[in-house]
């Protein structure tokens, strides 16, 4: 189980630097007229959900977490279920 939890905050890290990026990105490529910055920029975003769509989920009940980035609770490795109350 260990495992799992290390692996879900680590794909949770990678979105997170995913979604990150692809605001700057999109945001100049925007500005300077090319699909060349703003393509990598929507990718990001759209890796962004599908692993937190598909990946984000409670290793103990299952249920699906929110998506949303919270900095206050997001920030350290330790993230607390609202459904079922574990931390993990």
């Amino acid at each position: 189980m260990i495992g799992k939890v290390k692996n879900l905050m680590k794909l949770r890290k990678f979105s997170l630097v995913c979604l990150f990026l692809s605001t700057p990105i999109s945001f100049f490529g925007a500005v300077l007229q090319t699909m060349f910055l703003v393509i990598p920029g929507i990718s990001l975003l759209i890796i962004f959900i599908t692993i937190s769509l598909v990946f984000w989920k409670c290793p103990y009940c299952k249920e699906r977490l929110p998506i949303r980035f919270n900095t206050k609770e997001d920030v350290d490795d330790i993230y607390c279920c609202p459904y079922c109350n574990r931390k993990f």
